[in-house]
């Protein structure tokens, strides 16, 4: 049996993978971490449970069968050092644009994960990253609407001021991130 994954995963995946890796995880604390959340990823017993046979036949997580309270078993999983492996490629990846424009949620979700994966340094090089991407949309944002400017209506000129307000609400995010971490790390 390979401890590859066969195919990219999917987010959704990547997600139950950090999730198991915060703590040790049933499908139904799984699929109630999610329902509790403003997610918009499936917490069905339909989606989550294949996914869980999914990642434990790639070798990614181990179930382990508990017994609570001397009622029905339930299967616990945990995370297998090539699941660590494939969550901490998800981490580091570059970030694509649909994530910083579109899926902010998923970004954090990252973040969240990292805390307990990376190191400060790899950390420090994800928000680097994203700073870089959020100034490179900036920069494309601002020569189009010089472009449309003439142009644009009412409506246009609000929609292109409302994603650069957003943009740098990121960018202060990011900045207010990095010096935290720093500070804490500092004191450490």
């Amino acid at each position: 049996m390979s401890t590859t994954p066969d195919r990219e995963l999917t987010t959704l995946e990547c997600i139950v993978l950090g999730l198991i890796n915060e703590e040790p995880q049933s499908g139904y604390s799984i699929i109630s971490t999610l329902e509790q959340g403003t997610h918009r990823w499936s917490a069905s017993p339909g989606s989550i449970y294949p996914i869980l046979k999914r990642l434990e036949k790639q070798q990614l997580i181990v179930g382990e069968l508990e017994m609570v309270y001397e009622t029905r078993p339930r299967k616990m999983y945990h995370l297998m050092p090539s699941g660590e492996t494939a969550l901490d490629i998800w981490l580091t990846s570059e970030l694509r644009p649909n994530e910083v424009l579109d899926e902010r949620d998923l970004v954090l979700i990252k973040f969240l994960f990292m805390e307990k994966r990376l190191s400060p340094d790899d950390i420090f090089a994800w928000l680097e990253s994203y700073e870089q991407l959020l100034d490179t949309f900036d920069i494309q944002r601002r020569v189009f609407y010089e472009v449309i400017a003439g142009d644009a209506s009412l409506h246009q000129q609000l929609i292109h001021e409302v994603t650069i307000m957003e943009l740098n609400m990121q960018r202060t995010w990011v900045q207010l991130a990095r010096r935290r971490i720093q500070d804490k790390h500092a004191a450490g």
